[in-house]
């Protein structure tokens, strides 16, 4: 009896150290596991090269300029510079915000063989014009500005003597041989080590800067002083794609200037063009502006519509009145807003449609806007023209008028229309080669002149059957006239 209360106290023992190691060994591997996650979890601080202050563009750093800090490494962004010495003698291209990591993509081009390519903004286009002193703003432009094109152009070209702002703020890459970067470089090469000056000007703290420890005190940033150029003859802009194909047909249509901007101005203004009848007027902001228009189609045959789509902006501070007739109104070809009873009434506001040749009144498509417009506010007007007969090539373009008869702009969006027969066809180009088949292998059988009719028998894929006036039938290119419900060339 006694023996077995002895073995019965013993295995009971045995099982609450089983059950004591068991929990050890729980407690163990639940801490290894807290230690592992915080390890995970812990913040790695890594060193960052960060601006000490507000820093404008074209701005030589120095050890002053710029500190090292320590920051989580997630917030370290790629590239980012962590040493003083990678960044001193470097010259931004952007300005940089106190606090700003330093990116090497935030320096300009260090070396001439590099070439101005390194400098372009991405998705932008440089383009060299030709200036003279006046026309660059009396040979003061440098790398880096910012400017205005202002296009003139004569009658001979737009139908009126007009000047109007091409684009607004372009930035200016490079003035003459020099680009942006270059020009900076080689500034800051000149300067005296301990100086005072650069090229005769004075640099306020040239030398301190030069000697400051990342830890020192911070001085005023010092601007590179650049070289006027009062002798150069190009100044190369950066522009987008379709910015340079206006720029260029500008350069060779017109003339232009180029008007300096202030530092940091990245504002843009809607003016209405100035024309010889302006010139004499008070200057002032407009009420209203046409800001787009579209005409379409180009080509189309008697019994279709043309479709206008004119969008004007209230650019005043005070509502602007219309009055009918409401968008979306059908004039029948030769009609005008008084013959459709909308006779003018003094002081609202329409938009309207010219054309070459003679109209039996100026503008005699009128439409309102369907209301009154609010400061500040646009509307797109969508007025209809109903063809009857037939035109030859004709420049239709749109206005906006202040009733009675103020025309506060003109000639906006010229759009050639032409309206020819059905089934026939005017030849665009100063000579087409009428050939004997639909392809390009076939032989010339007569070329015909611009301005050519001609009538359409049919169409092979891009070439139309034309008929000669001597009877004889062959083809023509697609891209070479002018037909019914087609692009032309």
């Amino acid at each position: 009896m006694f023996g077995r209360r002895k073995l019965g106290v013993l295995f009971a023992l045995i099982l609450g150290l089983i059950a004591a190691l068991l929990v050890w060994n729980y407690t163990q591997q639940l801490q290894r596991q807290v230690q592992e996650q915080a390890e995970k979890n812990k913040i790695v601080q890594v060193p960052v090269l960060v601006a000490a202050q507000d820093i404008p563009a074209h701005t030589t750093l120095t050890p002053a300029l710029v500190k090292v800090v320590q920051m989580p490494q997630q917030a370290r962004l790629p590239n980012a510079l962590t040493r003083v010495e990678d960044a001193t003698g470097k010259v931004v291209q952007y300005p940089l915000s106190s606090g700003e990591q330093i990116l090497p993509s935030k320096f300009t081009v260090e070396h001439k063989d590099q070439g101005l390519a390194y400098v372009i903004p991405a998705g932008m286009r440089a383009i060299a014009i030709n200036v003279s002193q006046l026309i660059g703003a009396g040979g003061l432009l440098q790398p880096g500005d910012h400017v205005d094109i202002i296009a003139t152009f004569d009658k001979g070209t737009m139908g009126k003597d007009e000047s109007f702002l091409l684009l607004q703020n372009v930035e200016v890459l490079a003035v003459a041989q020099t680009f942006e970067g270059q020009a900076e470089q080689e500034a800051a090469n000149a300067a005296p080590s301990n100086g005072s000056s650069v090229l005769g000007q004075s640099i306020p703290g040239a030398g301190g800067a030069a000697s400051a420890t990342p830890t020192g005190p911070v001085v005023s940033p010092t601007p590179v002083v650049l070289k006027p150029q009062p002798d150069a003859k190009t100044v190369t802009i950066a522009v987008t794609p379709e910015q340079a194909e206006r720029v260029a047909l500008a350069e060779a249509r017109g003339t232009f200037r180029l008007a300096l901007r202030p530092a940091k101005d990245m504002s843009v203004v809607e003016i209405p063009e100035a024309t010889l009848s302006t010139l004499q007027g008070p200057i002032q902001k407009p009420t209203a502006l046409i800001t787009s228009v579209r005409i379409f189609p180009t080509n189309a045959k008697p019994g279709d519509t043309l479709t206008v789509e004119i969008t004007v902006k209230n650019t005043s501070d005070k509502p602007i009145h219309s009055q009918g007739p409401d968008p979306k109104f059908t004039y029948v070809q030769g009609q005008t807003y008084y013959s459709q009873k909308f006779p003018s009434e003094d002081g609202k506001f329409r938009v309207g449609i010219n054309f070459d040749g003679q109209a039996s009144a100026p503008f005699p498509y009128r439409w309102g806007f369907g209301g009154d417009l609010a400061p500040g506010a646009s509307t797109t007007v969508v007025g209809y023209i109903k063809l009857t007969y037939d035109i030859k090539p004709t420049n239709f373009w749109a206005g906006l008028i202040e009733e009675p008869e103020k025309v506060l702009q003109d000639n906006e969006g010229t759009t050639l229309v032409t309206v020819l027969p059905a089934n026939t066809a005017v030849i665009s180009v100063d000579a087409a080669n009428v050939r004997s088949g639909p392809d390009i292998s076939s032989s010339v059988i007569q070329q015909l002149p611009y301005g050519t009719e001609v009538p359409i028998l049919g169409q092979e894929k891009d070439w139309f059957k034309i008929k000669l006036a001597d009877g004889r039938t062959g083809f023509v290119a697609a891209g070479w006239i002018i037909a019914p419900n087609s692009n032309g060339p």
